[in-house]
C-alpha cells in the first residue's frame, strides 16, 4: 500500500492506494489554494502571482513567447519512419504516448469504403486491455489561429489487427489550452466494427480562444475512458489539422 499525506494550514490531505509488487503511482503538478488559472500550468503561483516558466508570458503564463513558432498544420501518417526504431512514431508530434502505443502496418482487409481508405500504409496502435494506466496519444502544443478542421481515422480490432471484433472499446477526442489542466471534448468514438473517418469543424469556443490571443495553443488527446479485459487493440491514423 502506498501513502502519500500533506498539511496545508492545518488541514492533512492523503492520497492512499494500493498496487501490485514492483508497480508505483505518483502525482504531479500538485496545488491547493487560489490561483488565478492555475497559471495555465506554466508556471508557479506565488503570493505575487504568476512565475511563469520560460517562452511563456503574462498574467496568467497564458502567453507563448518562445522563439520556436508553433506548428500552425499537423499532419500524421505514422508512415515517414522518423521515430526511433521501426515500430516508433515521430515524438516530435507527440508529448505523450502511453498504453504500449507502437506503430505496425494496416490489413488490407480493413479497407473499405467507409474510409476510402484513410486507414492505410502504417498506423498508431494501442493495447486497450494493457492495464497500464491511462491509455492515450496527447499531441505537442498546436497553433490552431489558421485551423479549421481535424480529421483522423479510427479502429478497433482484436490483437491480429486483420480480425474485426463487436466488442467495444471507447475512446474520446479531446482538447485542452492549459496544458492538460482542463480537457474539452469533442467527440467519443465507439466501435462500429470498420474502420471510421471523422472530419470535424473546429468548434466556436477553440476559434475564440485563438482569437482573443489568449492563449492560441492547443493539445489534442485521444484517450480510452473505459478500462476493457478482452486483447483488444483501437488505432488512429492519418490526422490531420488544417
Amino acid at each position: 500500500m502506498g501513502e502519500f499525506v500533506f498539511s496545508f494550514n492545518g488541514t492533512q490531505f492523503r492520497w492512499i492506494g494500493t498496487q501490485l509488487k514492483d508497480e508505483r503511482w505518483s502525482i504531479n503538478s500538485l496545488f491547493i489554494g487560489e490561483c488565478p488559472e492555475y497559471c495555465h500550468d506554466r508556471g508557479l503561483c506565488t503570493v505575487s502571482g504568476c512565475q511563469c516558466a520560460i517562452d511563456y508570458s503574462g498574467t496568467h503564463c497564458e502567453k507563448y513567447v518562445g522563439k520556436e513558432l508553433l506548428p500552425i498544420w499537423f499532419n500524421e501518417t505514422f508512415d515517414d519512419g522518423s521515430g526511433e526504431g521501426a515500430n516508433a512514431p515521430n515524438l516530435n508530434n507527440w508529448m505523450k504516448l502511453s498504453g504500449d502505443g507502437h506503430i505496425r502496418h494496416v490489413c488490407d482487409e480493413n479497407f473499405n469504403n467507409n474510409t476510402n481508405n484513410y486507414l492505410s500504409g502504417q498506423a498508431l496502435h494501442f493495447n486497450a486491455g494493457c492495464g497500464c494506466g491511462q491509455v492515450e496519444a496527447i499531441t505537442r502544443e498546436l497553433n490552431i489561429s489558421q485551423a479549421t478542421t481535424i480529421s483522423f481515422a479510427f479502429h478497433v480490432t482484436l490483437e491480429d489487427n486483420c480480425l474485426f471484433t463487436t466488442n467495444n472499446v471507447t475512446v474520446a477526442l479531446e482538447w485542452t489550452f492549459d496544458e492538460g489542466i482542463t480537457w474539452k471534448r469533442l467527440i467519443t468514438l465507439y466501435n462500429q466494427e470498420h474502420a471510421q473517418f471523422v472530419n470535424m469543424t473546429l468548434p466556436t469556443e477553440m476559434k475564440d480562444i485563438a482569437e482573443n490571443q489568449t492563449s492560441s495553443s492547443v493539445r489534442f488527446r485521444w484517450t480510452q475512458i473505459e478500462h476493457v479485459t478482452n486483447d483488444l487493440y483501437w488505432s488512429i491514423d492519418n490526422i490531420r489539422l488544417e
